[in-house]
């Protein structure tokens, strides 16, 4: 377009244009490579420059609202880069609470990473447990599971090993009354210590 001084918003609209009309730019696949288009009224620069208005300030660039439709007077406003990039397609959103919450938002507010934000909240945390800095760690076992393992274990007729658990080969030791134990492993046990032990102790006479 001849203008002798270029209108200042005419570079943008030549760039909206390129994105969603040049196969050959590096920034097309994002753009009309994905059928993002631009409404025909728009093809006419005066109509453009006139829908959209001067820019707040220099730092403001065209942004749509819906990133998945079409350049538009009913989708389009001017934006800085971070409202922007917190526009963006690839932009990590969550749902706590039934409210929907940007994570780098939360992360920056919170000081949380992206990653612990986004876990807790599919797990479906209350929000002050998403944003909290602390550990959300138990070490209490669940009384079913407690209960579920000692019956597991009463119902074994044999030790790992592969000895039976008969009344001979058990025992019960003074401070796990709930427990039975294989005396042929438990003496087995006992015996290779002695070993060991007296090992030791011959060495160290033979040293002295």
């Amino acid at each position: 377009m001849p203008f002798k001084n270029p209108h200042p918003l005419y570079q943008c609209w030549q760039g909206m244009r390129q994105r969603c009309r040049n196969p050959n730019l590096k920034q097309w696949p994002d753009y009309g490579g994905r059928g993002i288009s631009i409404d025909p009224v728009w093809d006419v620069f005066e109509r453009f420059a006139s829908d959209m208005g001067p820019k707040p300030t220099p730092a403001h660039t065209l942004d749509r609202i819906d990133n998945d439709k079409d350049y538009g007077p009913d989708n389009c406003r001017w934006a800085t880069r971070l409202e922007q990039a917190r526009n963006q397609r690839t932009t990590r959103r969550v749902v706590v609470e039934g409210q929907e919450y940007l994570v780098a938002d939360l992360s920056r507010r919170y000081g949380i990473k992206h990653d612990t934000i986004a876990e807790r909240a599919a797990k479906g945390m209350a929000f002050a447990d998403v944003v909290t800095k602390q550990k959300h760690t138990s070490t209490r076992v669940p009384i079913e599971a407690i209960a579920a393992a000692q019956a597991k274990r009463a119902a074994r007729t044999h030790c790992k090993y592969g000895h039976e658990f008969t009344a001979e080969n058990t025992y019960t030791p003074a401070h796990k009354p709930n427990q039975r134990n294989c005396r042929a492993c438990h003496n087995a046990k006992m015996l290779a210590r002695n070993i060991a032990k007296r090992s030791i102790n011959s060495a160290m006479s033979s040293a002295s």
